[in-house]
């Protein structure tokens, strides 16, 4: 019973003690402070500067002094600066409370690292509290942080090379608000330690912004006579055949000077190049004239408007265009799919009113130079050629005559594209059945006619090319009919015409037709026979004498077989020209599939050669 006591009793004088060392600003002091508070965790975002000391401390060797409270529940991080906005390897003094879940305090020579005097401080810090706390830096390099209301300081640093404070801030940790009070008298003492000032957050840059974009309007150009260069970049293009347009990916690299616009970068600590939003400040304008609608192009990236010292600005963008592309209809026939098509892309500036006289960049300009390899083309079906032109509004008017509403003062940019299709699997895809549809038909003329083979070979691929067409509707052209199209309905023609002549042959009629005197004259004669390449007519003749070649009789007795001396092939061969049919309607049906291989070769081969 006794030990509890003892430890209840020395646990109270603890706490009796925490209380009396930890000095609680009340509302009277914190009213004669400023306040700041951190949510950004460990991020020193607000700098404040120091104006003068206006309190003469009582000891002539304090060089600087400042009064502070904190509520946070732990890490209060507070920073002395020579400089604002220091970095990680600028000379400081961080001073972190209360760190490690409000067990330690420690003294840093730089930012984040380099401690120099750390202690144990359990508790230093109070999410309920304010809790005041001084700093103090001796002209001999004496630093000191404590509690207010205690001589010995918490912890303490000799500095041999001791910084010039100009600037302070605050900061905390992830997840923990901060409550700061600065500029604060000593306790009993009236007037302030020292006054601060919150450093503007706006860099060099942005005052120069400012600067630049006060009185100025961004819908109208700095000057009524504008000279501005334009260059452009081909990074894609295709050509829908069915509604006749031509689709670009361009890439724009504009150019031009606003002189009220230039600054002195020895002004403005060495600011040579600034950046603006589109909306800003003023920036070209441009539509296409040969598209469906008048809309400005759309840059599809969010770039931002360079501008250097020199007032000169650079805005790069990449715009999709859909213009029209009507191709020349004098000729019924085309090479798809290896067409080509020549169409132009005419761009003019957006508003009428404004004057501006355009030139163009050349390939090798340094400002096309830096876009080059970030605009890369991209490969498709076809291989395009783009070729850039500037038009005056004079030339532009004698070329086109239009209504005088859309009259401009304005250059105009003409843009012509050549295209022309190398769509590789295209081609294979389409010339393949084409040619294998051939060769089998035409090697089919060689085989055993009259037959249902043959009859259903040539069914099959007239409906393989019907359906080849019905497919191949929906991706060729509409304005004109493809040469390849006339390819595939002569090979469907012909396998039909060869369908019908070998359904035809194969009837009784043929047959009985053949059987007549002057269609038997015909076929047996030796000119059809030869320009049809048929077998020669062979006459078959028997040699008698030598019937019984082969026998021999001795006597009375019977007949003894002796080897034969006959020739046995010659008598192969009269026994087959015996089983020769010559003029029938099987000769017919051959003569015809000769005649066809020699029409459909010299037709298909013309038809190719055309069309290539």
């Amino acid at each position: 019973m006794n030990q509890i006591l003892i430890i209840l009793f020395w646990f109270g004088a603890v706490k009796a003690l925490d209380v009396v060392s930890n000095f609680t600003y009340d509302k009277e002091m914190a009213a004669k402070c400023k306040q700041h508070i951190c949510r950004n965790g460990y991020i020193y975002d607000n700098y404040y500067r120091i104006e003068n000391n206006v309190w003469k401390p009582s000891d002539p060797n304090v060089s600087f002094e400042m009064h502070i409270a904190i509520q946070a529940a732990s890490n209060g991080h507070i920073l002395l600066s020579p400089v604002e906005h220091a970095g990680f390897s600028d000379p400081v003094y961080e001073i972190v409370v209360g760190g490690g879940g409000n067990t330690f305090t420690e003294l840093r020579r730089n930012l984040r690292r380099n401690a120099k005097a750390s202690a144990k401080t359990l508790g230093i810090l109070s999410n309920a509290e304010l809790r005041g706390f001084y700093i103090k830096i001796t002209k001999d390099g004496q630093l000191e942080f404590g509690r207010e209301g205690e001589l010995l300081p918490i912890i303490s640093i000799y500095d041999v090379d001791p910084l010039d404070i100009n600037y302070f801030s605050f900061a905390s940790w992830t997840g923990v608000d901060a409550r700061f009070l600065y500029d604060c008298p000593a306790p009993g003492i009236e007037g302030k330690t020292q006054n601060s000032t919150e450093v503007d957050k706006s860099s060099i840059s942005d005052k120069l912004k400012r600067k630049i974009l006060l009185s100025r309007f961004p819908s109208l150009p700095p000057a009524q006579n504008m000279s501005v260069e334009v260059g452009t970049i081909l990074i894609s293009a295709r050509y829908d055949s069915f509604d006749a347009k031509l689709i670009t990916d361009l890439a724009f690299v504009t150019s031009w000077k606003d002189k009220n616009a230039a600054w002195d970068p020895d002004q403005y600590n060495g600011t040579t190049r600034l950046n603006f939003r589109q909306t800003q400040i003023w920036r070209p304008t441009f539509l296409v004239y040969n598209a469906n609608t008048l809309d400005p192009l759309d840059a599809n990236n969010a770039g931002l408007i360079t501008m250097d010292y020199s007032g000169e600005n650079i805005f790069h963008f990449r715009t999709k265009v859909e213009s029209w592309c009507v191709v020349d209809d004098t000729t019924s026939l085309n090479k798809w799919p290896m067409d080509s098509y020549d169409c132009i892309v005419v761009i003019r500036p957006f508003q009428v009113h404004e004057l501006i006289n355009l030139k163009l960049l050349k390939p090798t300009d340094v400002k096309m130079k830096f876009y080059t390899d970030i605009d890369i083309k991209v490969r498709n079906e076809w291989e395009t050629t783009a070729t850039s032109l500037v038009f005056s509004s004079k030339q532009w008017l004698k070329l086109h005559n239009t209504t005088v509403n859309d009259v401009t003062e304005s250059d105009v940019l003409v843009i012509y594209v050549t295209m022309q299709r190398k769509a590789v699997a295209l081609n294979m895809a389409i010339y393949t059945p084409l040619v294998v549809l051939v060769t089998f038909v035409l090697m089919s003329f060689w085989t055993e006619s009259l037959t249902m083979t043959r009859v259903w070979f040539y069914a099959g691929c007239a409906a393989t090319i019907s359906f080849g067409l019905c497919y191949i509707e929906y991706i060729m052209p509409c304005h004109n009919v493809p040469s390849l199209l006339i390819l595939y309905v002569t090979v469907l023609g012909g396998i039909l015409i060869a369908l019908l002549l070998q359904v035809i042959l194969m009837t009784s009629l043929v047959k009985a037709m053949c059987e007549t005197q002057p269609m038997q004259n015909l076929l047996t004669s030796s000119v059809f026979r030869k320009v049809f390449l048929l077998a020669p007519m062979t006459t078959v003749t028997k040699n008698y004498d030598t019937l019984n070649e082969g026998f021999s009789y001795d006597g009375e007795d019977e007949a003894q077989v002796s080897p034969r001396s006959a020739n046995i092939e010659e008598m192969v061969a009269d026994a087959c020209a015996e089983k020769t049919n010559f003029g029938d309607s099987v000769e017919l049906a051959e003569a015809f599939d000769k005649l066809f291989f020699f029409v459909y070769s010299m037709v298909f081969a013309v038809l190719l050669a055309l069309h290539f």
